[in-house]
Parts: C-alpha cells; sequence; structure tokens
C-alpha cells in the first residue's frame, strides 16, 4: 500500500459532524440506511451504471435536504456522472453515490474545506489537517471527470493516462499507487480514499436508497444491448470491449451474444486489444475487411492462417484455437492441462497455458471442450481476462 497521504474523503469530518449530518438526511427522508448495516461483499468500482441519469436524479429530489449549493442543476449533475463513469467503464451512480457523502448532498456544510464553487464533488486534495491544496475545477463536468478518473485509478490496475478516455483532471492520479488497489467499494476507507472505515457502508447505503427509488418509479438503467441485461453473465466484459471500441453490437441494439466468432473477427479483436498496427500478409482470402488487422496478428506471430495462402477468416473459431492465439499474444509459457477431454488436440499445451494463467477455467465437468465454437459473449469474456 502506498505511503501517500489518503488523498480525499470523509477523514476531514469530524465524526459528530459526519453523524449530524446523516442525522439530518434521515429526518427529511433520505431513507439511508445506519452506517453500521452490512454491504454486499462485492461491488466494483468498474462496471455498467444500475441507475439512470433521471432516475438518480428523482431519487435526489425526493430525497435531498434543502440547501442544495452545486453549480449546475441535480439533472444535469446525475447526466454528467453517468456519461463520464461510462467513457471510463465507472459506475456513475455510485459515484453519484460517494458525492452525496462528500458534499453533504451538494450542500457543502461549513464544517468542510470544500466549497460550492470549486466543483469538487469528491473532496479530492482536502485532508484532516495540516496544509492542504483543494483541487478546483473549471466547470462542473470537469470536476466529475477528474472523480471518476480518480475512482478508476483505485480500481483499474492496467490505467495509465493514455488509457484515459479524456485528457487528465484529476491531480491525484500519480498518488494512487499501485493502481488497482481498491477495485471494489468494499475496500474504499481505512486508507483508501478516506480514512473512515466505515466510508464504504455510508456510499453503499446511500446506493441502495437510491436503487430502491429506482426500481419503484422507472429509474434504472436500460442496459446498452436488448440482449445483454444487467445479470448477464459476460455483460460486464462485453461492456469493457465495447467502451474500449474493441467490439460492436451486430447492430445498433444488439450484440447477439451467443453468435460463433470467426476468424476475422477475432484477429480484429486481438489486434485493436493489443494496439497492433496494420501489416501485409501473405492470404489471398483476408477481405478488406479484417485484412490489415489479420496482418497485423500474422507479422506478430499469432496466427499462420488455416493452410497454404488461407485465413479461412469466415470460419468459426474454437476454444482450441482461441486457446493457442492468446498464449501466443500473452507469450505464455506451454503448460499441461488438467482437463480430462483435451490429451488427443494439437492446442493441448496452449489450453494449459491459458488455464494456468486464469484466463479459463474450463467446465464444471473438467473438461475444456476444445472444439466446441466460441460465441462473441464467451470471446469478450477470454479476452478481457487475457487483456484487461
Amino acid at each position: 500500500m502506498s505511503s501517500a497521504p489518503a488523498p480525499t474523503g470523509s477523514r476531514r469530518r469530524s465524526a459528530a459532524a459526519l453523524a449530524a449530518l446523516l442525522a439530518l438526511a434521515v429526518a427529511v427522508g433520505a431513507l439511508v440506511a445506519p452506517a453500521t448495516a452490512q454491504a454486499s461483499t462485492h461491488t466494483p468500482v468498474l462496471q455498467p451504471d444500475r441507475v439512470s441519469a433521471a432516475g438518480i436524479a428523482a431519487w435526489f429530489q425526493a430525497s435531498a435536504p434543502a440547501g442544495y449549493r452545486a453549480t449546475v442543476s441535480p439533472e444535469l449533475l446525475a447526466q454528467y456522472f453517468v456519461e463520464e463513469g461510462r467513457a471510463e467503464g465507472v459506475a456513475g451512480d455510485l459515484a453519484f453515490a460517494q458525492s452525496v457523502l462528500e458534499t453533504g448532498w451538494f450542500r457543502w456544510p461549513s464544517h468542510g474545506q470544500v466549497h460550492a464553487t470549486y466543483n469538487n464533488f469528491s473532496g479530492i486534495g482536502a485532508c484532516d489537517g495540516g496544509t492542504c491544496t483543494v483541487a478546483q475545477f473549471r466547470d462542473a463536468r470537469i470536476g466529475v471527470r477528474a472523480q471518476i478518473q480518480h475512482l478508476r485509478a483505485y480500481a483499474d490496475p492496467t490505467v495509465t493516462i493514455a488509457r484515459l478516455a479524456h485528457p487528465l483532471e484529476s491531480p491525484r492520479f500519480h498518488l494512487v499507487t499501485p493502481k488497482g488497489r481498491a477495485s471494489t467499494w468494499e475496500q474504499m476507507g481505512s486508507g483508501n480514499w478516506a480514512t473512515d472505515p466505515l466510508y464504504a457502508s455510508k456510499i453503499l447505503s446511500i446506493h441502495r436508497s437510491m436503487l430502491a427509488h429506482a426500481e419503484v418509479n422507472g429509474g434504472l438503467s436500460r442496459p446498452r444491448f436488448a440482449d445483454v441485461g444487467s445479470g448477464h453473465a459476460h455483460g460486464p466484459a462485453i461492456e469493457n470491449l465495447v467502451r474500449r471500441s474493441v467490439v460492436q453490437g451486430c447492430t445498433s441494439t444488439h450484440f447477439c451474444p451467443e453468435a460463433p466468432v470467426t476468424r476475422g473477427q477475432l484477429a480484429t479483436i486481438l489486434a485493436r486489444s493489443l494496439d497492433l498496427p496494420a501489416a501485409p500478409h501473405p492470404f489471398r482470402d483476408a477481405g478488406a475487411t479484417h485484412g490489415a488487422n489479420i496482418g497485423a496478428l500474422y507479422a506478430a506471430g499469432i496466427t499462420s492462417g488455416c493452410g497454404p495462402d488461407r485465413f479461412c477468416p469466415d470460419q468459426p473459431v474454437t476454444r482450441a484455437q482461441l486457446a493457442t492465439m492468446l498464449q501466443r499474444a500473452l507469450g505464455l509459457p506451454d503448460a499441461e492441462p488438467t482437463f480430462t477431454d483435451v490429451r488427443g488436440t494439437r492446442h493441448r499445451l496452449a489450453i494449459g497455458a491459458v488455464a494456468q494463467a486464469g484466463i479459463t477455467t474450463g467446465y464444471d465437468d473438467n473438461t475444456f471442450r476444445p472444439d466446441q465454437p466460441v460465441n462473441r459473449a464467451q470471446a469478450a469474456t477470454f479476452v478481457t481476462r487475457a487483456l484487461p
């Protein structure tokens, strides 16, 4: 854990002041459960929002005490949280709940160091004592963006400034070391973002109130794709690759998760995930759609085609073939697999390699099913695990 001071949060407030603030919120109908309420043990910071911008705003209007002082309306602020969150893969509704706690329902009570005009919704730069440089942002959207970027720094071990969706706005991004040190909200507090050991439970309690209101009043987020609901097993992986512009839907409203992935499509997915440059290739059947990416994989030694001067771009990819491509892409060492059905396949050691790397666990009956075609949803999970 970094020795840098915890950069933001409720650590600056006295316990008595914070307790009084939450008591007031409850009294006016905020429906916030006690801070000691038990939260879910796994609430990822990086996940799709569950409450829409309209749902967040409606809940806020129904629950917040008087005295709102943010520089934009609650409706516009909620929209910023959802839009900026989606850009970085952070749940904007949970970030909004964090800001409700941090700002005292966007009232910035007099005991705080941050003022409403700072557009600082998460206490970035404030501290328990001593000399602090409290961050100020030029407008509300940028303040939200800085908070979302800072959350991604805590949650994503692979994030760099270059990988952010927008130019860096968080002035303390570099102080979060190592990156990814708090991938779930339950890990926040006690030195992660804030010193308050109950920091996470308070935020999650606020979010539960928001979610309950949205469920009753039609404020839940609509899934990006009609055929990938909020509970879809591969939903987070699909969202991750769409956000990174690695994949698209099969239409503007559907992802077609059960459709098989072709060799050409997989070449494009891998080339984009690895940021490989286009390159020439010897395959006469590669075609224009995926040709440049097929060349990129060929130049990188990840694929050698399906035969002399042929790539077979329209042929479905099997689980075994995908394992070999991922092994080559990551440079994984050969490994003997424990699956009961791979002994006769030439991809055996590649399957063992990706299993040993935690990219696949196979099926419950200890089979890998190497000849089974990979569908679009499964491919998203394979690639996200291999190349997060």
